[in-house]
């Protein structure tokens, strides 16, 4: 192709046909630019199919960690729940009339489990790779008004959930009191790790009355606060999720 325009030029200037060369030249410089033009916006074709495809893998992504969060949250919230029934089936035979030492006794020695989940972790490995690539820019307006709206209010939930059970932890000066590894309905695993016996029985025998009341009625109450705030927390975060859940899956479609 090449050689085919090197003679025609060299056939013009041979003829002394400079006009003709010129409009010529033009021409040609012309198919160039055009060519050039042509390459460039398959380039960008080619680059913007690129992006959308790794910004239809992100929001896949997106939708599965916001799934498995879902799922998670769910779990968790069931969990709080349960033992808030506990912990305020406490609260009630604890504040009757004829409640007695006896009975704070018993439900701190047989009833009482200290242990909760205190984790707060959410699947956020895609989101902070969009944050920390910058990416996030090539989503439109309204996904990444969004998808950064979540993040601020879930990371905003994270620190709230951390915070009170570092305060709760902070309170317990005794943790492991009442373990309650001596109930029936203890867990096997919490039954296998109680000390049982003639030395246990010493233990709350000699188990100064107001020392127990001090802690076990500061710790239920305290417990129950500290879920009741993370319960709150958890349920404003899962009705987040499923927000964001559904709106991916609908921009998707």
């Amino acid at each position: 192709m090449i050689s085919f325009f090197r003679k025609i030029r060299q056939k013009l200037l041979s003829q002394n046909r400079v006009t003709r060369y010129l409009v010529y030249a033009f021409g040609e410089i012309f198919l160039v630019v055009i060519g050039i033009l042509i390459a460039l916006q398959v380039n960008n074709w080619n680059e913007e199919r690129k992006q959308k495809l790794s910004m239809d893998s992100a929001i896949n992504s997106l939708i599965e960690d916001f799934r498995l969060d879902s799922l998670q949250l769910n779990n968790e919230i069931a969990g709080i729940k349960r033992d808030l029934e506990r912990l305020d089936g406490f609260r009630i035979r604890l504040s009757k009339p004829n409640s007695t030492v006896d009975t704070l006794r018993h439900i701190a020695r047989y009833e009482y489990l200290p242990f909760f989940d205190p984790s707060n972790e959410r699947n956020r490995n895609t989101i902070v790779s969009l944050l920390s690539t910058g990416s996030i820019g090539y989503f439109d307006e309204e996904v990444k008004k969004k998808i950064l709206k979540f993040n601020t209010e879930q990371l905003k939930q994270i620190k709230v959930m951390d915070e009170n059970v570092s305060i709760f932890l902070d309170l317990q000066n005794s943790f492991g009191e009442g373990m309650g590894g001596q109930s029936e309905n203890a867990h096997p695993m919490i039954q296998s790790i109680a000390i049982t016996g003639p030395l246990a029985d010493l233990y709350w025998e000699n188990k100064d009355d107001k020392e127990l009341l001090n802690f076990m009625l500061n710790t239920i109450s305290g417990k129950m606060l500290m879920q009741k705030i993370i319960l709150n927390s958890k349920l404003r975060l899962l009705e987040k999720t499923n927000e964001m859940l559904d709106f991916l899956q609908n921009s998707k479609n």
